[in-house]
């Protein structure tokens, strides 16, 4: 399978903020995050596979940036719900021929 995934992670030690990533091994990427945290407080909310993800993460940080609170490097001040349909609005619009354009 070509691609890689688009993912959503939390933790509850900096609330309201999410990380917008991508990787092409979700399990390997987790278990990184925890390790780096004594509590284990990430969580992966979310996450969808991309033929091209890598793209799809430039174009998804650009098109949160005007609905976000506040940035702070990589993670993003924003309602959850939104960073959700962004993904997925994505998956979908590559999926249906619009990066083609």
């Amino acid at each position: 399978m070509k691609g890689g995934y688009l993912y959503i992670v939390v933790n509850d030690a900096f609330p309201g903020f999410v990380k917008i990533g991508i990787t092409t091994n979700l399990k390997e990427r987790m278990h990184l995050y925890q390790t780096c945290d004594p509590h284990r407080g990430y969580k992966l909310v979310y996450s969808l596979h991309h033929p091209k993800y890598k793209e799809a993460e430039k174009k998804i940080h650009e098109a949160i940036k005007p609905f976000a609170k506040s940035i702070k490097n990589e993670w993003v001040e924003i309602d959850l719900s939104m960073c959700r349909s962004r993904l997925q609005e994505s998956l979908e619009s590559y999926e249906n021929g619009e990066w083609e354009r």
